[in-house]
């Protein structure tokens, strides 16, 4: 059991940082949760764990090595066991074997993930192992004794600083520096190395406050700043070293006090703060006093953008897209500022989204933009003794603080900013419960905590747990009493666990990245700044109708967010029987519809029943496959199958009158459907050079993504040489005469084949390669990489007349100028303002058969994403 621990321990954060690059690129959530739980569970083996530890542990190290493992292997543990495991514990490190182990067990992650009933298995049994590990409680206690050692100078140091700077705030200047002072949160600390404490600060130096979005700003000032607009926001970069009042830390230090200190006098600190506004000032606080460190001592400036400060409820709302990695940094960060300023006059009042800021600094060489965590407060003085708990008959969660780090971090997670219905909302007895009830149920219903990962979700229990604190009781007549205890357990159960989530991505910079936020968007973007969840089905303005379910798979992989439709805001009006799945891709609300069945009855009644209950639609897209003309009268397009068919008009083409030799369609302008104004003008911007090299450059990027997630099977290029046309007289029937006497006799005629040569491919009936039409796309295309799709614009014809003919599909389409056949869109257009966007999967001729449908269904989804990103 040694030998498997130590190489468990050793192989597993291999593993898990293979699976969270995977997670980055697949954009596929399951990676990233498996990685950051196993990194975690990394951390917590040990040979002195329980029986019951170790059972668990012979199951997690079977399962991973089964996932690094070729399906092919068989899994015998007599012979053979954990040999993909101690295949990476040997060459791992080895520069010359890398590539290709890592490509074998990336493969292999890939399947087991996606495909393996196992995988759920391996999630519960590490699940269970960090359970009975978490009730050992050996490594916790080591750990917040290492990082906490004397928990009351925390709280000391942190007030003398915020005691020092209110009495240097007391000043006649007008520009009020302390008015609103932004304290830097960071991930870490070297808290246990050095006696002095170091805090960084950032003041208004200047009367310009324009970019401070909560200063209060005369009428008088209003001239300077227009005349300001344009130069950086004055910021003052300021830091504070304050004495630890640790002995044992203060006789260890290994950093000595900087020669040259000197008293700052009465009045200094603000004209130190408004000089030099580019130089960073750095301060000691020893014994109360505050000293001014001379030019020797050297402080990083920081280059932040000439922007305002924004809340982190503003951040959120205005975030497209926030990643797991995100979502754990964010958390992680302020769940340690809340616990290593827990009661002390910096939370005089619980932390929310509003006095927790985000500032914007270029860090590096290449200009990168990241956001950076600031609380901002007043400074005010603390009257009366902090109490990190209130007392209520009613009340259901006493401890104010905790439950606001819990509702911050459910807003992380879900990206939705809790919005109290008044402008003021105090956290006091007659709130709290406000608060709680709001955590409670968004942290319920949505899936956002969850997708995190097991650990984030305990993380958020915990901090809407009641009893956290039940090992640290309240005694109302001693109410320092057993605080140092409660500060533990929110170290224990809510910082530990998350610093493991922070540590799993530690070296995997592309998930550490945050979102840039440095400019606002412009028209070339392609995300958009994004709403929060909508709170009814009026704010839905995007329809998508799919006929089949391959068509369906294709779009919900696109979602960025999906809702369940059982929510009691949404549901669906009385009659209505349609079956939604209900989400968000980019910036817009989105109602995909699953078809009952094919054809322009079934998307009528769909249409219609939609109406009722999503009366704000403002575009209905008809996405998925079609049978698409290869060739147009003028020759200026050659269409193959994966290609996009974007429709100008829908042409009912069976409308018509039936003769006794023959139908003949109805042609003119009254079986026309065109789009209505603001779907023709997009289009315009589509059809243009410019606009359509851009939606196929986004398609093909999207297409790639899709690839990823439904995998090769499902979404793949079938190759070039599946792409077949043939003759438009050449018919799909038994090609010797000796096979079939029924289908000989139609040779170059109109009479019938034979039934069997309906369901049979054109392999096994012998079709006649000499009779494809070449293609000069394909032909370019088989010399190296698989040909991009492109879109086509025009007429696509709409009726329940499936085409399966090669002559009648180029005369009708030559009558009515279609592009493309499909069967839905006719019963939509009519109820909603609507475009089609399909793949062609066929040429509507005798040939055709279902071999395309997902690569075309795949394109057409993509293509779908890429024109949502015009409208």
């Amino acid at each position: 059991m040694d030998g498997i621990i130590d190489m468990c321990r050793d192989v597993f954060p291999w593993i898990s940082n293979q699976l969270t690059r995977l997670g980055l690129e697949t954009q596929d959530n399951r990676f990233a949760q498996l990685g950051g739980e196993l990194f975690i569970f990394t951390q917590q083996i040990s040979p002195s764990n329980q029986t019951g530890t170790i059972s668990n542990l012979v199951n997690v190290a079977h399962l991973i090595n089964k996932a690094c493992s070729s399906p092919k292997t068989k899994y015998v543990r007599e012979n053979a066991p954990y040999n993909a495991l101690r295949r990476i514990l040997e060459v791992k490190d080895s520069n010359t074997a890398d590539k290709i182990l890592i490509s074998d067990v990336r493969r292999n992650l890939l399947q087991f993930v996606r495909q393996s009933p196992e995988y759920p298995s391996l999630l519960h049994f590490i699940a269970d192992c960090l359970q009975e590990t978490d009730s050992l409680d050996a490594l916790p206690e080591d750990e917040i004794r290492l990082y906490n050692e004397d928990p009351k100078y925390t709280m000391r140091v942190n007030n003398t600083l915020y005691t020092q700077l209110r009495m240097h705030s007391t000043c006649s200047c007008s520009t009020q520096h302390l008015e609103s002072a932004r304290l830097r949160l960071d991930p870490e600390h070297d808290e246990q190395e050095n006696a002095d404490i170091l805090f960084d600060m950032l003041f208004v130096s200047g009367p310009a406050l324009y970019f401070e979005t909560n200063c209060h700003i005369r009428w008088k000032e209003a001239k300077i700043l227009v005349a300001r607009q344009n130069e950086s926001p004055y910021k003052k970069q300021v830091s504070f070293a304050v004495q630890s009042s640790n002995p044992s830390l203060r006789a260890r230090s290994k950093s000595p006090l900087p020669s040259g200190l000197r008293k700052v006098q009465l009045g200094e600190f603000c004209r130190l703060i408004g000089s030099e506004k580019s130089t960073p000032i750095h301060f000691h606080i020893q014994n109360n006093v505050m000293k001014l460190a001379g030019p020797a001592c050297e402080t990083t400036a920081r280059n932040f953008l000439p922007q305002a400060s924004i809340s982190l409820a503003e951040w959120l709302e205005q975030t497209v897209h926030l990643s797991n990695r995100t979502k754990v940094t964010l958390a992680y960060i302020i769940a340690r500022s809340v616990w290593r300023y827990y009661n002390s006059y910096w939370m005089a009042k619980p932390w929310t989204h509003e006095n927790i800021q985000i500032m914007k600094e270029k860090i590096s060489n290449r200009n990168h933009i990241q956001p950076h965590l600031y609380f901002t407060t007043k400074l005010h003085k603390c009257k009366d003794q902090l109490l990190d708990y209130c007392i209520a008959d009613d009340l259901i969660h006493m401890y104010p603080s905790i439950l606001a780090l819990g509702v911050v971090l459910i807003e992380i997670a879900a990206k939705l900013p809790f919005k109290p219905e008044g402008p003021h909302y105090l956290w006091d007895e007659t709130t709290i419960n406000d608060y709680y009830e709001w955590a409670w149920t968004t942290a319920n219903c949505s899936n956002s905590v969850n997708t995190i990962g097991d650990a984030y979700q305990a993380v958020v229990n915990n901090c809407l747990d009641a009893e956290l604190f039940r090992n640290g009781p309240i005694d109302p007549s001693k109410p320092d009493r057993d605080l140092e205890t409660r500060q533990s357990l929110l170290y224990e159960k809510v910082v530990l666990p998350l610093r493991g989530l922070y540590h799993a991505y530690k070296d995997d910079w592309d998930i550490q990245e945050l979102p840039r936020l440095e400019i606002p968007p412009k028209a070339h973007q392609t995300e958009h700044i994004s709403r929060s969840r909508p709170v009814n089905r009026s704010e839905f303005t995007i329809a998508i109708f799919c006929a089949l379910p391959l068509e369906a798979d294709a779009v919900i992989e696109l979602f960025k967010e999906i809702w369940g439709e059982e929510d009691e805001d949404y549901g669906k009006a009385v009659g209505d029987d349609n079956t939604y799945t209900l989400g968000k891709i980019l910036h817009h609300n989105v109602v995909l519809v699953h078809m009952a069945g094919m054809g322009k009855g079934a998307a009528s009644q769909a249409a219609s029943s939609l109406r009722s209950s999503y009366p704000e639609i403002k575009l209905a897209l008809v996405v998925g496959v079609c049978g698409g003309v290869p060739s147009h009268l003028d020759g200026k397009y050659d269409l193959i199958l994966g290609d996009v068919v974007i429709s100008d008009g829908i042409v009912q083409y069976d409308y018509g009158r039936q003769f006794p030799d023959a139908f003949l369609s109805k042609s003119g302008p009254e079986i026309v459907a065109r789009p209505g104004p603001k779907i023709r003008g997009m289009l315009a911007k589509l059809k243009g050079e410019p606009g359509r090299e851009r939606v196929e450059r986004k398609l093909s990027q999207h297409l790639r993504v899709l690839q990823d997630k439904l995998g090769q099977k499902r979404a793949r290029y079938p190759g070039t040489d599946k792409d077949e046309l043939f003759q438009s007289a050449y018919r799909h029937k038994h090609q010797d005469p000796a096979e079939c006497r029924l289908c000989s006799a139609c040779e170059g005629g109109m009479n019938p084949v034979c039934e069997e040569a309906r369901s049979l491919t054109c392999q096994q009936l012998g079709c006649q390669k000499r009779l494809l039409v070449p293609r000069k796309r394909l032909h370019e295309a088989s010399k190296g990489c698989p040909p991009r799709p492109k879109i086509h614009f025009g007429f696509v014809g709409s009726g329940d007349t499936i085409m399966k003919s090669g002559q009648h599909r180029d005369e009708t389409a030559a009558r009515h100028n279609i592009i493309a056949y499909e069967m839905e869109a006719s019963g939509i257009w009519d109820n909603l303002p609507s475009l089609v966007i399909k793949g062609v999967c066929d040429y509507a001729d005798s040939h055709k058969n279902k071999y395309w449908q997902h690569y075309a269904a795949a394109t057409a989804a993509a293509c779908m994403k890429a024109v949502l990103e015009v409208w």
